[in-house]
């Protein structure tokens, strides 16, 4: 069974990343909203669409793959690991990937054509859904890797 400290040290480094995210989000929109800041236009707005959109993807779904590729060659040969060796893969992991929501921020204050937004933003919203740790997932992770659990 899952200890509350590991998925409550997880969650804590999920919202650590998510909620300024979010503030910054809401803070954006309300400025353009309001009219505060109107859309910058500038002759390259389609190469920065592409490179955005290709950044989200990065983070949210190529970058986790990518690092949880090397975690698991790293331990094809240990039998177990242990829970801060765990711990640490999980944050790195979540950091990762909450990158992505903060990448939603740069398309609101250009005019973004809506594939590219819409595609950024799924692709936020896909990082910030599979990368929560919940209990089942805490607990498939842990099956998965052969953690050793730390008796006291």
């Amino acid at each position: 069974m899952i200890k509350s400290g590991i998925r409550k040290e997880l969650r804590e480094t999920y919202f650590r990343f998510l909620i300024p995210s979010i503030v910054l989000l809401v803070i954006f929109y309300i400025i353009k909203f309001l009219g505060l800041i109107g859309d910058i236009q500038i002759e390259s707005l389609h190469l920065i669409s592409i490179l955005l959109f290709v950044l989200a993807a990065v983070f949210s779904i190529a970058l986790p793959i990518f690092y949880r590729t090397l975690f698991v060659s790293k331990l094809k040969n240990v039998k177990t690991i242990s829970i801060s060796e765990f711990i640490g893969f999980e944050k790195r992991l979540i950091i990762i990937s909450m990158i992505t929501p903060y990448i939603i921020i740069i398309p609101l204050t250009f005019n973004f054509t809506d594939f590219y937004f819409g595609g950024i933003i799924l692709f936020a919203l896909y990082a910030v859904y599979y990368f929560y740790p919940s209990k089942k997932r805490i607990e498939f992770e842990k099956k998965l890797f052969r953690i050793k659990e730390e008796t006291k």
